[in-house]
């Protein structure tokens, strides 16, 4: 069976981020989640959408080279 909700410890070993910025991010509603009492659940398809749209978009960085490349040839 696989989990679905992760608590805040799990979340952070999960993504790499410090417990604190998940708390803050939460409580602001940056990031999807759950509370209960005083537990703070986590959906890990919430998660991971959350993670995938921090993603940069790599084809900035592919404009800038070209337009670097065209000014020095």
């Amino acid at each position: 069976m696989n989990k679905r909700y992760a608590n805040i410890k799990e979340v952070s070993e999960y993504t790499s981020l410090p417990v604190k910025t998940l708390y803050e991010w939460a409580g602001t509603g940056r990031i999807p989640s759950i509370k209960l009492g005083r537990r703070v659940l986590f959906d890990l398809n919430d998660i991971d959408s959350f993670m995938s749209s921090l993603k940069r978009d790599t084809g900035y960085c592919e404009k800038i080279v070209n337009k670097v490349l065209e000014n020095v040839c």
